[in-house]
């Protein structure tokens, strides 16, 4: 589980730190977006680890989903059902970011990054999307 532990004067940035394994990894909070738009998360583990993979996934009703995945062996690939969607604006096993595009509602939600090490495990952090100007329709 992570705990923030510090939010900048906006709001819209926190550092979180996962409680067994005490690394810090700084995120967004909350992204807003407007329909149409291009929505960005990035990760930055600010502890030099070694990262094997960094792995995004999307959180619906408890139930996480493979977005994304930065290998350290075998780069980036958009999982299936998301190549239209999404895309890596910076890959990296330290610092990782992604960009949905033509944001819809569907898109609402939290997502998260996990920095897969070895031997200590995963280091994940997460953002929410929000979506705004769902209902809004021109004449």
């Amino acid at each position: 589980m992570c705990t923030p532990v510090w939010v900048s004067a906006s709001c819209l940035t926190c550092l979180f730190v996962h409680t067994a394994l005490t690394a810090v990894i700084q995120t967004q909070q909350t992204v807003l977006a407007a329909v149409g738009e291009d929505a960005e998360f990035s990760c930055q583990l600010l502890e030099t680890k070694d990262v094997l993979q960094v792995t995004w996934q999307k959180i619906s009703q408890d139930v996480e989903t493979n977005v994304a995945t930065y290998n350290k062996y075998f780069g980036q690939r958009v999982n299936n059902g998301f190549t239209d969607k999404v895309g890596f604006k910076y890959t990296g096993l330290q610092n990782c970011s992604i960009v949905i595009r033509n944001v819809t509602e569907q898109d609402e939600g939290c997502y998260r990054c996990l920095f897969n090490t070895y031997p200590e495990g995963s280091f994940i952090g997460r953002t929410c999307l929000q979506v705004y100007g769902k209902n809004f329709y021109l004449l």
